[in-house]
């Protein structure tokens, strides 16, 4: 996999950009990584400063020629140190040698390391900016003050102006809490959303740990001097959030590649220097073939459309993980929790007409572990009912009759008995013309044996006025039903219909047969 090269940049001094760079290359190399931190802050160079180290020799030797980069690499606390030049003010009016020599040492440094981080100088000079655009993807540090607020949207306005298009991650510094770092985050990218177009992902904030001062006294980073502290905390969850946005890039670039193309050289003129005064495994940069405008300008707008949209996309992953942890974070109550939500699921009901979730599983499930109170179900089940009275001719015929069947014989195995007159559903049905001669003579027949059966109740209980009110009732319902389905038949078979069953008969004559029993 290809060296990830971070810049770790800021719009002012003194908001804590170096202590972020050292602490950040600490905790990702305790996570496995072989880190490099280049020190490019050319104003003071002072991270050997912070991790007690007295090198011999620095960058200035290296593009002097004296030195190899790997003779001036400094190992400290698992992480590399390359020392930094103070002095230069900028690497652009470097002589065309001295800036091969610098080529030459970042090809080596890609070579030997997972992630390079560059420490760059603060503020919006063009050595900044050319650090920065040489990079993969850049680290803007801010703090909550209004000046480092201001001064870090100057430098990404400077960085537009340039035409930058590569992933711009925020670390707020001296947060006094991660809410209050959001807050923090959200006005300064939403200023810079709207007035310079970018839009800018939250990486992480480190919190305001006065154990970072007394590490800094002792030049001992903060990672190693208190691993549990606050600060050293929020490192480790930086650290891990950085690493899982590194990948290999999809253009086959890399920084002595991109440094390439910052540096103001003249190929032709690096190449005859080159032939009369060599450097032993120098890079002699090549003359390009001149892109067509109008294409170069496609390429670069779909390119930037491309890039636009993985960076909202990992915006929105980075917000569903933040989420995730206020849900998981017991200092926020359910309410709040839920509020918040709500408002997520409004938003996308408003666009797509729909919830993004099954509420039917939900409401499954809700109902499975008994988590609905009685009264919710209730009102649950009266608006399910509206709704089906509502709109049941939005519902099949088939549906219906399998809903309301399925209802009645809960409710007759619940009370024993139907919730209807089920004499008078059954001469409406014959009324209506919906029954056969067949269900008729069945139905008859039962008749006749719940009339046996009750003239043997009778002799049992000598009471044979009931058996013969019983029997001379039966017998004239018999009669009656027979009555009336010979008349509905004969009129069918005139209009040229068949009759047809009703399954609620059916239902009255299975309740009947069971009585009868």
């Amino acid at each position: 996999m290809k060296t990830e090269v971070i810049a770790v940049s800021s719009g002012k001094g003194g908001v804590g950009k170096t202590t972020l760079s050292v602490n950040l290359g600490i905790a990702m190399s305790r996570q496995g990584k072989n880190v490099c931190l280049f020190d490019a802050d050319t104003n003071l160079a002072n991270i050997n400063i912070m991790l007690r180290e007295t090198p011999l020799y620095t960058l200035q030797h290296v593009l002097d020629g004296e030195k190899s980069i790997s003779d001036i690499v400094v190992h400290s606390n698992g992480i590399s140190l390359v020392p930094g030049a103070s002095g230069v003010t900028d690497f652009n009016e470097l002589n065309d040698v001295a800036q091969k020599r610098l080529l030459k040492a970042l090809g080596e440094l890609e070579r030997q390391y997972d992630v390079i981080l560059v420490d760059t100088s603060a503020g919006i000079h063009d050595n900044v900016l050319d650090f920065i655009q040489a990079a993969h993807q850049t680290i803007v540090v801010v703090t909550p003050e209004p000046t480092s607020l201001t001064d870090s949207f100057s430098l990404l306005r400077m960085l537009r102006k340039r035409k930058y298009r590569k992933r711009i991650n925020v670390v707020v510094n001296s947060a006094e809490s991660e809410l209050g770092a959001r807050k923090v985050f959200k006005r300064f990218s939403g200023a810079v959303a709207k007035y310079i177009g970018y839009q800018p992902a939250y990486l992480g904030y480190v919190g305001n740990d006065p154990i970072v001062s007394s590490a800094i006294c002792s030049q001992v980073p903060v990672r190693v001097y208190r691993p549990e502290s606050i600060a050293s905390l929020c490192f480790d969850r930086i650290g891990k959030s950085l690493l899982s946005l590194i990948r290999q890039h999809a253009e086959d670039k890399s920084l002595s590649d991109n440094w390439y193309k910052q540096i103001s050289v003249d190929p032709q003129k690096v190449l005859a220097q080159s032939k009369s005064s060599p450097v032993p495994g120098g890079l002699v940069p090549r003359a390009r073939k001149a892109e067509n405008p109008l294409h170069q300008d496609k390429t670069q707008r779909l390119k930037y459309q491309h890039d636009d949209r993985a960076r909202k996309k990992q915006v929105m992953e980075e917000h569903s993980l933040a989420l995730i942890d206020y849900v998981e974070n017991t200092d926020f109550t359910k309410q709040e929790i839920s509020t918040t939500l709500e408002r997520f699921n409004q938003a996308f009901f408003k666009r797509f007409k729909n919830y993004p979730a099954d509420i039917v599983s939900q409401i499954n499930e809700l109902l499975q572990i008994n988590a609905l109170p009685q009264d919710q179900i209730n009102q649950l089940l009266s608006e399910l009912m509206l709704f089906y009275r509502d709109n049941r001719l939005r519902i099949d015929r088939d549906s219906n009759a399998g809903f309301l069947n399925q209802q009645i014989n809960d409710y007759v195995d619940e009370y024993g008995q139907y919730p209807f007159d089920t004499t008078q559903a059954l001469m409406q049905s014959i009324g209506m013309g919906q029954v056969t001669n067949e269900a008729i003579m069945e139905l008859d027949n039962i008749l006749h044996l719940v009339g046996k059966s009750a003239v043997s109740l009778e002799l049992k209980t000598k009471q044979s006025v009931y058996a013969t009110d019983i029997q001379h009732d039966m017998n004239e319902v018999a009669d009656s039903i027979i009555e009336t389905v010979d008349t509905n038949v004969s009129a069918k078979k005139v209009e040229g219909r068949e009759p047809y069953g009703n399954q609620a008969l059916k239902d009255s004559i299975s309740f009947a047969s069971k009585v009868a029993n």
